[in-house]
């Protein structure tokens, strides 16, 4: 039975706690399509049209489907698998006033207030210890487990008018459970007999862990029309998966090699080993390249290829339209946002513009314009960084939404299939960069 890609966006969002549940959830599908796995530390023997990913430090992926001849360069789509939230301190657990709470770290920029009053529980990884080898393990509680409690309004009694102010260290720890009220001793390991139950191991198994909150709500569609998809981590989610969409969802042939590139970090700036900043993507190509044995240098492939960097753009909120451009007020469900800046915080260019539009219109979707409000501070992407990296065309483009780096973000049914067919198209078209100079 076919899935239609709003089913499959929702249930990926729903798999994909933290970037490591994400990038799992990614090769299944990989999987399920014919994709092979491969591993960077061996040596690799790549076909003409065949399929391959591979996994680095198990939140970042890349997979790709070879050209069908002579490499001719690479069509990249970029994306990435963190979103903002709260990551749980080394030592996490303490006590308080009664309280047993976990100390957190704020991880990139959410909206801390969208993350209080949430049923909230664990998701990331364990590191295990097996046979005297370390092995990593997916890790998800499926149970309510946590809460950030607000203040009571009693006690607050200008929280409307002045707003919600929270101290990061001293108000955004959750709590877990009450301290023990009959006298007997706390269990000061609570967090480790918590994973030892959950993955079903001896506690002395368990090496080390790297575990974030999450929002136990699943993902919905809303709206009087269901005209709506709502769920925490759609940046960048949806984009990952429309990206997986378009390289999986229909068979073609095309000289160049198509690729997605699944980024982690880029949340806190991409400068990790499995981040956009890394030479993750530009090892890959380079292998690729030297694939047919024709001893290409990458410099000339790279210079054919292009890159689609996809990733979430910002709705007009019409309770706070002051605060968007008026002549770049995209909407959500008119098509996919080509997002322009003077100073490269995103890196598309006029070139690179022209080529998304034009992909958009031979499939018949229509596309939208953002600029940044110029008296307010504009954010970036992994766009600029690609293009930095790797020297090649990129475009910036997403899709409209709302609440960004909220626990909850807002999101358009439309828009994601008209992404998926645009990608699609990028991945199959061959005469991409073909450009006429007016020498007269």
């Amino acid at each position: 039975m076919t899935i239609s890609p709003i089913t499959d966006l929702i249930n990926f969002l729903d798999k994909s706690a933290t970037a490591y549940n994400a990038v799992l959830t990614a090769a299944e599908a990989l999987q399920f399509h014919g994709f092979t796995q491969l591993d960077e530390k061996e040596a690799w023997d790549l076909k003409p049209n065949m399929k391959y990913y591979v996994i680095r430090s198990q939140s970042a992926l890349a997979a790709w489907q070879m050209g069908s001849g002579e490499l001719t360069g690479v069509r990249l789509v970029g994306a990435h698998t963190d979103s903002p939230g709260l990551h749980l301190k080394t030592e996490a657990q303490y006590s308080k006033s009664g309280y047993i709470q976990l100390g957190v770290e704020i991880y990139g920029g959410p909206l801390l207030a969208s993350w209080t009053d949430r049923d909230l529980s664990l998701a990331g990884r364990v590191i295990l210890k097996q046979a005297g080898k370390l092995k990593v393990v997916p890790f998800k509680s499926d149970k309510v487990l946590l809460r950030i409690p607000q203040l009571a309004i009693h006690l607050n009694r200008e929280v409307n008018e002045l707003g919600l102010k929270l101290n990061k260290q001293t108000h955004m720890p959750p709590i877990l459970a009450l301290e023990s009220t009959d006298g007997s001793k706390l269990d000061t390991r609570l967090l480790e007999g918590l994973i030892a139950d959950t993955l079903q191991v001896e506690r002395g198994s368990i090496a080390s862990w790297q575990l974030e909150c999450y929002d136990t709500q699943t993902a919905n569609l809303s709206g009087l029309n269901d005209e709506f998809i709502v769920s925490g981590r759609i940046d960048n989610l949806a984009m990952c998966h429309a990206s997986i969409q378009a390289l999986t969802s229909k068979a073609f042939s095309a000289p160049q090699t198509a690729m997605i590139a699944l980024f982690d970090n880029e949340e806190i700036g991409s400068s990790t080993e499995n981040g956009a900043a890394s030479g993750f993507i530009r090892d890959i190509i380079t292998r690729v390249v030297s694939s047919d044995g024709l001893n290409h240098q990458i410099q000339r492939a790279l210079a054919n290829s292009a890159c689609v960097s996809a990733d979430g753009a910002h709705a007009i909120h019409p309770n706070y339209a002051d605060f968007h451009d008026p002549q770049h007020a995209v909407k959500m469900n008119r098509g996919p946002v080509i997002k322009h800046n003077a100073n490269h915080r995103y890196a598309t260019s006029a070139f690179t513009s022209a080529i998304f539009e034009q992909l958009a219109k031979e499939v018949d979707v229509p596309v939208q314009h953002y600029v940044h409000k110029t008296d307010l501070p504009c954010g970036s992407t992994i766009g600029p960084i690609t293009a930095t990296g790797l020297g090649i065309p990129v475009v910036d483009v997403g899709n409209a939404m709302l609440s960004m780096h909220s626990i909850r973000e807002t999101t358009g049914v439309k828009d994601h299939e008209m992404m998926i067919k645009v990608l699609h198209r990028f991945f199959s078209k061959d005469d991409l960069l073909s450009v006429e100079n007016d020498d007269s």
